[in-house]
């Protein structure tokens, strides 16, 4: 609709516009912001026209002064009603585009006035002239056929922002704050117009000077262009080519009660709420807190002072330089010059934390800020430590030293994300950075530790070298993602992160997603600003991660790291593009005598939707000859391609496909085969008859194999037999591509449940994690049939001898919390989990157990593995006290790592009263924090007796979790995903389609892909569901 709106030439009047256009006659020398408004210069004008505006004049004078008494008497009638509920206020209310603030912040003199005033009202008639010039400035763009620069998506090219000095002050008894930002432009082309981004803020007055000699250069006139969420300021005369001007602007804002911009959150300490503000820029937020060039591109240095009540500290991205106290309990700290960065990664924060630190081998300074409980009892010394490792670690890969002189991890209690990794001041939700040792998991350790080496890596890709534009938000996502595995691998060596935990978590997840019709290139097109929001999802994050493992793999670790070693070197402080890491990555091939355009191949991975499924067939006439065709991978092949011109058959990469030739007692070394046509014969050296052939060896590839159903058969017989002749990577990626596979409909139902039969001997963590995965939209799909219990049946016999033999974990609240058999206890957890899932009932009577003795005892000796499974599966069992208990354990606890399973567990209940009942609670914040309100509604949705609960909710609430998450990047996304992804009826589809049909909001996208999701669900059960059923009930009477 925006775009739409864009490409006519008069977008309709909107309230939001009729808004504007009153706080303009109101505010700064304003006109109506019309889509053409303040465009061109003025024009002679004739002599007839003249005497036409002097009558104009005299009208508009009488106006004003009629205008003036109306507007002293309703000021005076404001002053009253203000002195009665001011004191009351929770906070001024909402600011609009350019609407004034309340009077209640405290605020520097004049705060709250707009420039120029006083002459709008003794210069009527000079209004009435403008508004004429107005008119001869919309005519003017409509004869160019233009749009003006503030109505296009992007910012006009015209002006550099070189540096910015911004100064502020927070006022958090009342959560307002006023800013002074003097911005030093270098004019690269003539104008007459300064265009910025600035939103939600009240801007009190502009100039603009020369620099240095400095005459000033009149202001026209400014104007909010909302839309865009752009400020413009219109000159009387054009800035000159290769001249530098600043441009100072005085504003106010609020501190908002949301999670963008620069919010505010609250923590309790003592009894006692206390309140924190800090900010969070990416990708389009840093306009909310301060006019500015918000685009990547536009790398500035920053020097920012924050003045605040001295009971608080403030951080930003830079050391403090120096404060300076005043007598009234004020201080300002100054902080030192930022180098080269863009605006969505500057950072501030003013709270009363307290901190510890650390100092790495090179002098960076790490410091830990949380509330001042968790640093006492240690929750930030972890991570604190690992910070220091994993910068010591990335210094040493990347040689590259970390930037800045400092690095401060701040701990919040309210942020949309897990965390964001702004340039020296990197925020997490205490969820994602806090850790108590003595009741904290390993799969909790292994969450934190993943998120810390994440924001870390952004620190050199996305901080030190930034994406041209959001359109390869990879570049820097994908990196981190995968640097997830490689900087884990680098603290704890032994559990093979790289190799194999990231088959799982990123590449077999990201498949699920990226093989739907619905899904989009990893590098997509961003035309305007409500596309930004779009490329922040699991294909940036995990795709990109997924590419980047296999463009490591061909071309050789070594030479991968030459290569990133070269690209930060080079564009440090800077900016680049996606072809600029391939054309230094092939010069880093050349170097070593190889010779691939990385450009080549990985533009069809990179400007391509979806992977390709290679089916590899024996050929029967010819012996040691096979045919690899390679096709387009979706789930549902009745849903018509995204690009209906260019259909799926048109779809082609070029593919490292590594294949390996075995035996019942031996595999051979692999080979490489390039795949890059539809269909293609290779002659396969000491091919038997009884020899299997296995491809994508360790999965380091992007994209499934199949097989004829004899070399299926040769390599189950083979997992059987002795599966251990396959890699423990692979044994992982044939289960995965066998479940997606028959989900699809290439192979028949039976086959990966047949796989599956070899489980009983498996002694790994890998395989089990991803049959338990796979399994998971298996039975979701099933678990509201009639003949559930057979394919429940089938599981746990599958299951029940591992169980057996690996039993329970002891109590180990004594013990090292990362203990050296990592593998061993995450497979006990993996089967203990499918054992309770499925109604093993030893199981059962085991976490029963376990809960009744906390109760009894008021002392949790369940052991911290498997604590989200016997919390979760008490909840189910049990009756409501135990919801109750729960439910007081979640409030009562400040460890933040138990609260999330406890809020977790509270949705596994079979009553639907009390899943109704924590759906309400979900949306009140003083309950559950905002972001987890959607792993609340999520995980309902999860459960068979809460799925309906769930989407009923989400419909029924859609225009609050709209308003509330519809801005913060994919958690709209998410919640659209987790509620709809399993309903898989007839009706649940017709009730879809008829919401989003009637709905108001944004996330088009999103529910374009959950129609794919449910329609592939039906289908699914439509075709494929009996046939499923028949071979289970065939093969447990055998």
């Amino acid at each position: 609709m925006a775009l739409e709106e864009k490409r006519e030439k008069r977008p309709p009047v909107t309230p939001m516009m009729i808004e504007e256009e009153a706080a303009l006659r109101n505010g700064s020398r304003g006109l109506p912001p019309g889509p053409w408004a303040e465009a061109a210069g003025p024009r002679p004008r004739t002599t007839e026209r003249h005497i036409a505006v002097h009558k104009r004049l005299v009208l508009g004078f009488a106006v004003s002064i009629l205008a003036l008494l109306a507007v002293t008497m309703i000021a005076v009638l404001l002053s009253v009603r203000f002195e009665e509920c001011g004191a009351a206020a929770d906070g001024p209310p909402r600011a609009g585009g350019n609407g004034s603030l309340s009077g209640a912040a405290r605020q520097p003199p004049g705060a709250g006035q707009s420039p120029g005033r006083p002459e709008e009202e003794a210069r009527g008639g000079e209004a009435v002239e403008e508004e004429e010039e107005e008119e001869e400035e919309e005519e003017e763009w409509q004869r160019r056929r233009e749009l003006p620069p503030w109505a296009r998506p992007r910012l006009p090219r015209h002006l550099r922002p070189l540096h910015y000095n911004l100064m502020l002050s927070a006022f958090m008894e009342n959560f307002t704050f006023s800013g002074e930002v003097n911005v030093q432009l270098e004019v690269r082309n003539a104008s007459r117009y300064i265009v910025l981004h600035a939103h939600r803020m009240h801007i009190e007055a502009v100039r603009v000077a020369e620099d240095k000699l400095a005459g000033g250069v009149q202001v026209a006139r400014t104007f909010f262009y909302p839309q865009t969420q752009m400020f413009v300021v219109v000159l009387n005369r054009s800035l000159e080519v290769q001249k530098s001007y600043n441009l100072k602007i005085i504003y106010n804002a609020l501190i908002e009660n949301e999670l963008l911009g620069f919010f505010r959150s609250s923590y309790v300490l003592h009894g006692e709420r206390r309140f924190l503000g800090v900010t969070q820029f990416s990708p389009t937020h840093a306009r909310k807190a301060f006019p500015c060039f918000d685009e990547p591109i536009y790398k500035a240095t920053f020097k920012i002072s924050i003045r605040h009540q001295a009971t608080y500290l403030s951080l930003s991205n830079m050391p403090v330089e120096t404060s300076v106290f005043e007598e009234d309990g004020w201080v300002t700290d100054h902080f030192s010059q930022t180098p080269l960065m863009s605006t969505y990664y500057l950072a501030w924060a003013v709270c009363n934390f307290t901190y510890r630190e650390t100092v790495t081998k090179s002098g960076v300074v790490v410091r830990l800020y949380a509330r001042p409980d968790a640093i006492r009892r240690g929750s930030g010394d972890y991570a604190l430590n690992i910070t220091r490792r994993l910068i010591e670690f990335y210094e040493d890969y990347f040689k590259v030293p970390y930037s800045l002189p400092k690095l401060d991890l701040l701990a919040v209690p309210k942020h949309p994300y897990a965390a964001m990794e702004n340039w020296g001041l990197s925020v997490f939700v205490e969820q994602r950075i806090l850790l108590d040792p003595s009741i904290s998991s390993i799969l909790y350790l292994l969450d934190v530790t993943m998120v810390i080496v994440h924001e870390l890596c952004h620190q050199w890709f996305g901080d030190l070298v930034t994406p041209v534009w959001w359109e390869d938000v990879w570049l820097k996502e994908g990196f981190a993602h995968y640097f997830e595995f490689v900087g884990t691998d680098y603290l704890y060596p032994g559990w093979n992160m790289e190799k194999q935990r990231f088959l799982t978590d990123v590449l077999h997840e990201v498949m699920l997603l990226d093989g739907l019709a619905s899904s989009h290139p990893v590098s997509q097109e961003v035309q305007q600003a409500s596309d930004i929001d779009r490329v922040f999802d699991w294909i940036a994050y995990k795709k990109g991660a997924a590419l980047i493992r296999m463009l490591a793999s061909f071309m050789g670790h070594s030479v991968f790291q030459m290569g990133l070693q070269d690209y930060l070197t080079i564009h440090k402080y800077g900016n680049a593009a996606r072809n600029d890491l391939w054309n230094t990555l092939s010069k880093a091939l050349k170097r070593v005598g190889k010779s691939v355009n990385i450009q080549e191949v990985m533009d069809q991975w990179t400007l391509q939707m979806g992977y390709p499924v290679i089916t590899i067939l024996g050929n029967e006439t010819t012996d040691n000859i096979i045919v690899i065709s390679q096709e387009r991978f979706v789930y549902d092949s009745d849903t018509k391609p995204k690009d209906p011109v260019r259909g799926d058959n048109s779809y082609l990469w070029q593919i490292p496909l590594t294949i390996a030739v075995g035996n019942t007692s031996h595999i051979s070394s692999e080979a490489i085969i390039w795949v890059s046509n539809k269909s293609e014969h290779h002659r396969i050296p000491a091919l038997e008859e009884a020899s299997w052939l296995l491809g994508n060896i360790n999965q380091t590839g992007y994209f499934r194999v199949n097989y004829d159903i004899r070399n299926w058969k040769l390599l189950i017989n083979q997992l059987t037999r002795n599966h251990e002749v396959i890699s423990v990577s692979n044994r992982a990626g044939l289960i995965d591509d066998a479940f997606n596979l028959a989900r699809a409909g290439y192979l028949p139902q039976n086959i990966p449940l047949e796989i599956m039969r070899y489980l009983s001997e498996e002694k790994d963590f890998l395989p089990w994690h991803a049959a338990s995965r796979a399994l998971y939209p298996l039975d979701k799909l099933l678990d509201r049939t009639e003949n559930y219990n057979i394919f429940n049946e089938y599981i746990l016999r599958q299951v029940a001898s591992m169980y057996l033999k690996l039993g329970w974990p002891t109590n180990n609240l004594n013990k090292s919390l990362v203990q050296a058999s990592y593998q061993h206890e995450e497979l006990r957890r993996e089967v203990i989990m499918l054992a309770c899932s499925f109604g093993n009932k030893h199981c059962h009577q085991q976490a029963a157990t376990l809960i009744s003795d906390w109760i009894s005892s008021n002392r949790n000796r369940i052991p911290l593995n498997v604590r989200d499974i016997v919390y979760c599966t008490g909840v189910s069992l049990m009756d409501e006290d135990v919801w109750e208990f729960i439910w007081m354990k979640f409030h009562s606890t400040t460890a933040v790592s138990e609260k999330k399973i406890l809020l977790e567990a509270l949705t596994c209940s079979d009553d639907r009263n009390l899943l109704n009942r924590l759906l309400n609670l979900s949306l009140n914040s003083e309950v559950v924090l905002d972001q987890d309100a959607i792993d609340v509604i999520i995980h309902v949705a999860r459960n068979p007796h809460g799925r309906d609960l769930a989407w009923k909710f989400f419909r029924e609430k859609w225009k609050i979790l709209n308003a509330r998450y519809g801005e913060a990047l994919f958690m709209n996304s998410k919640l659209v995903s987790g509620v709809t992804e399993f309903l898989n009826t007839e009706g649940e589809l017709r009730e879809l389609k008829n919401f989003i049909k009637s709905y108001e909001g944004g996330a088009a996208v999103s529910f374009s892909r959950a129609v794919e999701t449910v329609e592939a669900n039906v289908r699914w059960q439509r075709l494929y569901k009996e046939e499923l059923f028949q071979w289970l009930r065939k093969s447990l009477t055998q």
